[in-house]
């Protein structure tokens, strides 16, 4: 009983955690924000135009958009003379609507989704990466189940791994089983967008025998007795990135404004990897890291002017095209902006 009670406990932290988690990322409540920045509750109005001096910023509650908050706590962006509204979204595709009807001009995501949109005629460039110039940066698990006996990658072939078919976890999950030259044909993936359900599922070991988690996921999931089999972390090729968008709309028509915009976001990167500890609270909020992790969840790191390289981009592109999810490869320039980059990869 006392067993059964201590997993119980742990379910109900992670639907706490995960309530609202999208495919990467959860919604916070919205709070006011000091001065001319603001953090609001759900996308705003349509509007024919916000003036050249605002910003509106859509995030995911993850620890991808922690320099936009660190900024927006700083009231960094005031003092740039920014006008920034933040709008946190509770699932990708709920942002994605918000960017299509023009009611967003920045926004955190990664480029899948990018390239769905852009299929849906709704021009963004990559103008930065969130995380991602190095494989340390942003961390994807596959998790075993406790008792499933998977412990290396090979014990996955013949297993069910769950994953969100059509987003960046189904082509995480294809590029592995290429890095570890697996028979793809014999492991199962199942869709199981809900990552509450999936880690839910996960660790009372039915149905699945592995998950691909994002972190504070992947963290948690290890804590309660699941098994760390791939960590892309620590492969020496570097997969996934997430990456800040801007409207072309926005680009060509408010350039000072996303100037002093870019300034702004670096300068709270470069703050994070200097001070991480001054940020550490703001991250157990904004990430929903569980509170049993607090002391032992490392601080991220990001790259200031970077953004995906050449063939990232050209990976990326193949894969969405043999999947079907495309018509046609985008190329580098389609889909990325190199005026912000400290040193562009092309």
């Amino acid at each position: 009983m006392r067993q059964w009670m201590k997993k119980a406990g742990a379910l109900l932290l992670c639907g706490a955690m995960t309530v609202g988690l999208m495919a990467c990322g959860n919604s916070s409540e919205g709070e006011e924000a000091p001065a001319a920045s603001a953090v609001q509750e759900s996308a705003p109005p349509a509007a024919e135009d916000p003036g050249n001096d605002v910003v509106r910023v859509g995030v995911l509650s993850i620890a991808d958009s922690l320099p936009i908050f660190a900024a927006e706590q700083e009231n960094m962006f005031a003092d740039a003379g920014l006008n920034v509204e933040i709008y946190p979204f509770a699932s990708s595709s709920d942002q994605s609507k918000a960017v299509e009807a023009g009611e967003l001009d920045v926004v955190m995501n990664d480029m899948v989704v990018q390239s769905l949109m852009k299929k849906a005629e709704t021009d963004t460039k990559v103008v930065s990466l969130a995380f991602g110039a190095t494989p340390e940066e942003g961390r994807f698990v596959v998790v075993a189940a406790p008792d499933s006996g998977i412990t290396k990658p090979e014990d996955l072939e013949g297993k069910r791994v769950a994953i969100s078919t059509n987003t960046m976890m189904e082509y995480l999950m294809d590029q592995y089983e290429d890095y570890y030259q697996l028979d793809s044909e014999s492991i199962e993936l199942v869709n199981m967008p809900d990552l509450m359900l999936r880690v839910e599922t996960l660790l009372q070991g039915k149905d699945i025998d592995a998950a691909i988690l994002p972190d504070p996921l992947a963290s948690f999931a290890i804590a309660q007795g699941g098994i760390s089999v791939i960590d892309d972390t620590t492969l020496d090729e570097n997969f996934s990135q997430s990456v800040f968008l801007a409207t072309d709309d926005f680009i060509t028509n408010h350039q000072p404004t996303l100037d002093a915009f870019m300034d702004v976001l670096f300068q709270a990167m470069t703050d994070i990897n200097e001070n991480p500890d001054t940020y550490r609270d703001l991250l157990m909020e904004k990430a929903n890291v569980p509170e049993t992790l607090r002391d032992t969840y490392p601080m991220p790191t990001y790259t200031p002017g970077a953004v995906p390289t050449e063939q990232q981009v050209a990976r990326l592109e193949s894969w969405l095209v043999e999947k079907q999810l495309l018509d046609k490869v985008y190329s580098y320039h389609d889909l990325v902006d190199t005026s912000y980059v400290t040193e562009a990869e092309e």
